[in-house]
């Protein structure tokens, strides 16, 4: 009787044994799905960013996502005429000497304005803001970001630019929301250019990309990216 309880009782030790390594197999794979999943969503995240970094050069540039200019084929919705290239003969549009482009950029971004004319910025928005304008813009992603208190613009949020608004680009990914971007424009003297490169215009892109997850306030994945374009 003996030598059978101690049988049973191994028993029961290896069956406990067992079911916790079981539970820990369930619980990495478990980890492991979540990980991947969480990898994938800031893939897409990055990728959205990435569209909406072209999306902004395509703004930039007065065209469509299919690079006919929406001077000749309209957008639907139409940055003011003469506030951006009309056509492939306007390949010297953004210069320093160019008179149109003096009141594209603001230093609120155009906050409060009409649609068309907001989302591009001038190299004194940072000091505007009191913190780089990125950091105090609304990009849609359930955060709340302002200005810093006592700022010029105080403590207001920025407008950003949701994909495809200024170029008819096409978003399709079911439960992602399109990603956004906004613009800096600067000139040679923001720059302290010279040298022949008086004339210069560089824009500083911004872009947030959104991934499928969404938390329990509201925030979404996303990814910041940025980049520097020229249009020369």
């Amino acid at each position: 009787m003996v030598q059978h309880g101690f049988v049973l009782v191994t028993a029961l030790i290896f069956l406990v044994v067992l079911s916790l390594l079981g539970v820990m197999a369930v619980r990495g794979s478990l980890f492991e799905e979540r990980f991947a999943a969480n990898d994938r969503d800031l893939a897409v995240a990055r990728e959205n960013a990435e569209l909406a970094l072209r999306d902004a050069e395509r703004d930039i540039l007065g065209q469509r996502f299919d690079r006919q200019f929406c001077a000749a084929v309209p957008c639907t919705t139409l940055r003011p005429a003469g506030t951006r290239p009309a056509s492939a003969a306007d390949a010297n549009f953004w210069i320093g000497s160019n008179e149109a482009i003096a009141d594209i950029g603001r230093d609120d971004g155009g906050r409060g304005l009409a649609t068309n004319l907001r989302g591009v910025y001038t190299g004194l928005s940072a000091a505007a803001c009191g913190q780089p304008i990125w950091s105090g813009a609304d990009w849609n992603d359930g955060v709340a970001r302002t200005c810093v208190a006592g700022s010029a613009i105080g403590t207001n949020a920025v407008p950003t630019t949701a994909y495809g608004t200024f170029t008819d680009a096409p978003f399709s990914q079911q439960g992602v929301t399109p990603p956004r971007y906004l613009v800096e424009m600067f000139t040679a003297n923001d720059l302290q250019i010279g040298n022949g490169n008086s004339n210069k215009i560089v824009f500083r892109i911004t872009a947030v990309g959104f991934g499928r997850t969404t938390g329990p306030n509201g925030a979404r994945t996303s990814v910041t990216l940025q980049s520097a374009f020229s249009a020369l």
